[in-house]
């Protein structure tokens, strides 16, 4: 991880060293790359919100901390002013957060940021949709 970016997580009260920090900027499925819908000869969501909600299950297998912290590092990142550390928080807020995350995120939908702009459309969409899924006693 970059200074710059380590220092900024520092700011936002987060611990760059932290395992789910590292995994949420540099070693999940979201990023730059992230898709949220159906890319050429692959089916919707494969790069990107069903392939990053299966990692996170796996890793939920492993730790069962880990939707939990990946969430609390979700809600410090949505505040980022850093483009990378906010649409990655975006991305995985779709997988992990809850109303108060819900809230944060379409507020993004307002940013200036285009590529921000989007992902938080986006995610706010699926996370909507996980939401409405989890009250009503079905699965996403």
């Amino acid at each position: 991880m970059n200074n710059l970016i380590a220092d900024e997580v520092r700011s936002l009260g987060g611990e760059p060293t932290d395992d789910v920090w590292l995994w949420l900027l540099e070693r999940g499925p979201h990023g730059e790359d992230f898709s949220w819908s159906q890319r050429k000869n692959k089916p919707p969501g494969y790069v990107g919100v069903e392939h990053l909600q299966q990692i996170v299950q796996e890793r939920n297998a492993n730790d069962s901390s880990f939707s939990e912290r990946a969430r609390e590092a979700v809600t410090l990142a949505l505040r980022a002013d850093n483009p990378v550390i906010l649409r990655r928080g975006i991305q995985v807020a779709a997988v992990v957060g809850g109303e108060p995350e819900l809230v944060a995120v379409v507020g993004l939908a307002q940013s200036e940021i285009q590529k921000v702009a989007a992902d938080a459309k986006a995610s706010a969409f699926y996370l909507k949709r996980r939401l409405k899924a989890e009250t009503s006693g079905q699965s996403a």
